[in-house]
């Protein structure tokens, strides 16, 4: 009898070895795959993979420069706050130029600089340095949509407010930012 619970002994050992053996070497096999498969993975990107993934990361800023009452103003604010959750990169920051002379002195420059007329007319709606529209109306939210779109997929985007802000330091200007719900 004891020589069968020796060889007893002895199968459950060489089992328990063949068996942690074979484990093992399914981790060392299946960790080499999945590294090899996500190396592979990552050399097929394409040059627009890796342009929209810097993209994900860059915000749009829109700017509302209005005035306080003013009922064009109040829809562009009432428009933008149904889609800001819809684009996760932009950020809106509104304004108010009528009561604060800063942030007029702001929206003159840099209406100067986009080369529109320098005017005290609201809205005047800003997307970096390529979209620059005075007033607010039905049928403008899907063109400005495709505005903010638009800019967030431009490599070349310049943020022309922020821009003018950092060249004029003593600037103080009071803005709001329209946050997502």
């Amino acid at each position: 009898m004891k020589s069968d619970a020796k060889i007893i002994i002895i199968g459950t050992a060489i089992t328990l070895v063949v068996l942690v053996l074979a484990i093992f070497l399914f981790y060392i096999f299946s960790t080499n795959y999945a590294e090899n498969k996500i190396v592979n993975d990552n050399n097929n990107n394409s040059a627009s993979d890796i342009e929209n993934d810097a993209n994900t990361n860059k915000k749009v800023t829109l700017y509302l420069f209005r005035g306080l009452g003013c009922p064009h103003c109040e829809e562009a604010i009432e428009f933008l706050e149904t889609i800001i959750d819809d684009y996760p990169y932009l950020e809106v920051q509104t304004l108010e130029v009528w009561r604060n002379k800063n942030n007029k002195e702001l929206m003159d420059i840099v209406s100067k600089k986009l080369d529109i007329e320098v005017s005290s007319s609201v809205p005047l709606i800003i997307i970096g340095d390529e979209y620059a529209r005075r007033g607010f109306a039905d049928g403008m939210e899907n063109s400005l949509k495709k505005e903010i779109e638009k800019a967030h997929k431009n490599k070349d985007y310049k943020d022309i407010v922020k821009e003018t802000l950092k060249d004029n330091p003593d600037l103080l200007v009071n803005k709001e930012i329209l946050s997502k719900n």
